[in-house]
């Protein structure tokens, strides 16, 4: 099994995977190399990941991850709107219900991944997820 956050990122891509233009291209890497010859496409990782929990030991623990949906798309002509196309088919997918991991959407960032002739932007979603887990056992997950 996979460390919980990993298993948290895991779940936001499978629930992406095949609901956007980009098809199955939803990767968990942040070193995979996402080139133009593939877009559109996505790329689902973990950010700061804040852990509260009572006293000292192997305590349960509040886990709020803070997660990166990021959406790339090429588009020499309205780039935005086919970024935004993508945010579109994204949220009903990740947000379907039952929620997981008491997913919350933070925030919406936009920007140009490169400029000119060859337009490719990218949009991110901004989520964060709670859920808990013990020391002893980093890879289960107890409940969100």
């Amino acid at each position: 099994m996979a460390l919980a956050a990993a298993q948290v990122i895991d779940a936001v891509a499978a629930r992406i995977s095949g609901a956007t233009a980009c098809g199955t291209n939803v990767f968990t890497s942040r070193a995979w190399p996402i080139g133009e010859e593939i877009l559109p496409a996505a790329r689902i990782t973990g950010d700061k990941e804040e852990i509260t929990g009572e006293g000292l030991g192997d305590r349960l623990g509040q886990h709020l991850l803070d997660i990166n949906a990021a959406f790339y798309a090429r588009a020499v002509a309205d780039l935005d709107d086919a970024l935004h196309a993508l945010a579109v088919a994204a949220l009903p997918a990740i947000f379907a219900a039952p929620v997981p991991y008491g997913l919350t959407l933070q925030g919406i960032d936009r920007e140009m991944a490169k400029e000119g002739e060859a337009a490719v932007g990218v949009i991110t979603l901004r989520l964060q997820a709670l859920f808990f887990t013990v020391p002893s056992a980093p890879e289960t997950i107890l409940s969100s």
